[in-house]
């Protein structure tokens, strides 16, 4: 296991690499300046030329990419060219919301779904085509639309849950932190709730049709130990995959909700940034956004090998 861990890092380095200074070139392409932004339409030429001066703008691309790369490399992503304000701070600040909100809303698709399409699979019938039918529905509906009702149903028309802001974990508590969650996480697991349930259906009806499956049911061991001990660990492999990739998904959605449920989270954050070309804060978002991503899905790889043997093998 040691050995497959190594491997993996060493892949994921290079990616790093090359996201960071891919993303670096990208920005540079965005129109306009970051010192006309910040001064504002009434500035002069002078003013502008200044503080592209200040801020280190009027030397060659490759130079500020040089510079960027280098203090990236030893943790530092500079400070913002809007308030001055350390990169890695504002992203720390940004960082919890937003992993917070794509935890919630993978656990929940993850956990509701593989139940639905392991009802499908052992059930069948009507259970199968009723679970076919929300999965449909739930990856046809616009999750900004589904935000939307849910806002009214349960924050205006019946007030039980917040309908915007964030509650810290560590400061204002377990409860409170999971009730601002919760619409803007079934809003966003409601389009990938289809794609864990169609999975783990397909998953668990492959495993059921096994040789080693009906041994089982010969020799008497009981059902539900039979479903839940030998069926759903070798289906939950490929549910994993799913899982780790609609983590990913989840990120990338974030930036409406957010705007939705004024939620203090990444997707606010580099919206902002580039509405005002604050691009010290871009390149670090997406600096830390591939990291991420290249997280979960080395998580994705150690729980499949732990899961099944053969791809460390592989």
């Amino acid at each position: 296991m040691l050995r497959f861990a190594f491997r993996r890092l060493m892949v994921a380095v290079p990616i790093v690499f090359a996201v960071a200074t891919l993303s670096f070139f990208l920005v540079q392409l965005v129109p306009g300046s970051p010192a006309a932004a910040i001064l504002g339409v009434n500035a002069s030429k002078a003013d502008v030329t200044a503080l592209d001066h200040n801020l280190g703008l009027d030397r060659p691309v490759i130079s500020q990419y040089g510079t960027w790369i280098s203090h990236a490399i030893q943790g530092s992503l500079g400070g913002s060219f809007v308030n001055g304000q350390s990169v890695s701070d504002v992203l720390a600040q940004a960082l919890p919301p937003t992993l917070s909100l794509a935890l919630v809303s993978t656990l929940l698709t993850l956990l509701l779904g593989t139940a639905l399409g392991m009802l499908a699979a052992v059930k069948g019938g009507h259970a199968d085509r009723t679970v076919q039918w929300l999965g449909s529905l739930g990856m046809a509906i616009p999750n900004f639309w589904l935000a939307a009702v849910l806002v009214f149903l349960f924050a205006i028309k019946v007030p039980v849950l917040p309908a915007s802001g964030y509650a810290e974990l560590t400061t204002d508590g377990f409860g409170p932190w999971l009730t601002h969650l919760l619409l803007p996480a079934v809003a966003l697991s409601a389009a990938n709730l289809g794609q864990i349930a169609f999975q783990a259906r397909a998953a668990v009806q492959d495993v059921l049709s096994r040789d080693f499956v009906r041994t089982l049911h010969a020799t008497g061991v009981p059902r539900r130990r039979i479903l839940f001990k030998h069926v759903l660990r070798n289906a939950a492999i490929p549910v994993v995959t799913v899982a780790g990739l609609t983590f990913v998904f989840t990120l990338g959605g974030v930036v409406v909700l957010e705007l939705i449920f004024n939620f203090p989270g990444m997707g606010n954050l580099m919206l902002r940034s580039v509405q005002t070309h604050d691009f010290s804060v871009v390149q670090g978002g997406v600096l830390y956004f591939s990291l991420v991503v290249i997280v979960i899905n080395l998580a994705v790889e150690f729980l499949t090998a732990t899961l099944d043997p053969r791809v460390r093998v592989r």
